[in-house]
């Protein structure tokens, strides 16, 4: 029997000038740090993609920015708003509308990342293939870019939200072991665009997308 199909989902923010990456303004202005999301946006939905063709999902913040994300996440994907209080509250809320129309794993991604990789959605589903119940891709200097889950888990959304606010990742990793007696999975550390340095390092990346390095070079 062939492996289930994985869905993606996108946790993102509308694109609106003044209110996404605003650490990278005083580098790249409010302008540039619009154009940046707009970019990642698009990069990351091409990714969700080749990764998942017919089930690339949006959970979007604020509940009115749809219309706004549309074209730039495209058609046939589906979108809607993030709903509950606290980031546990929004992931829970967003995976169990993704589970309540597909069966197969779940990817979910925050837009941060200057090269999402087709290997990023490889090493995760293969952990969860192999019997992890969670799989994090911890972000260099705290949160996440990705989350995998292989089926509804009230057991890991039901962590304290402190947790989930945790600088560390591997907080969450291991509250979700002790606490929520669940296997984990750890993908490698990811540099995502979240300060000045970050936007420096992306640029001596040989492998950044042009169109990426073009708005951060600020062409």
């Amino acid at each position: 029997m062939s492996a289930p199909e994985p869905a993606v989902l996108i946790m993102a923010r509308a694109p609106r000038r003044g209110d996404v990456h605003r650490a990278l303004e005083p580098l790249l202005g409010a302008d540039g740090c619009l154009a940046l999301h707009i970019t990642l946006l698009a990069e990351a939905a091409a990714w969700a993609r080749a990764v998942a063709p017919r089930t690339l999902n949006v959970a979007h913040d604020p509940p009115d920015a749809g219309p706004e994300l549309r074209p730039l996440i495209g058609a046939g994907a589906t979108l809607f708003p993030q709903n509950g209080e606290g980031i546990a509250a929004r992931l829970a809320d967003a995976a169990a509308r993704v589970f309540a129309r597909h069966e197969g794993p779940l990817l979910i991604v925050w837009p941060d990342l200057p090269r999402l990789r087709r290997e990023h959605a490889t090493a995760a589903l293969g952990d969860l293939a192999a019997g992890c119940d969670v799989v994090l891709g911890p972000a260099i200097d705290g949160g996440l870019y990705l989350l995998g889950i292989s089926r509804p888990l009230q057991r890991l959304f039901a962590l304290p939200e402190q947790t989930w606010r945790s600088p560390d990742a591997m907080t969450i990793g291991l509250s979700a072991i002790r606490d929520a007696g669940l296997e984990v999975g750890i993908l490698r550390a990811e540099r995502a665009l979240h300060r000045p340095a970050d936007v420096r390092a992306a640029l001596a990346d040989p492998m950044l997308p042009d169109r990426l390095a073009r708005v951060l070079r600020r062409e």
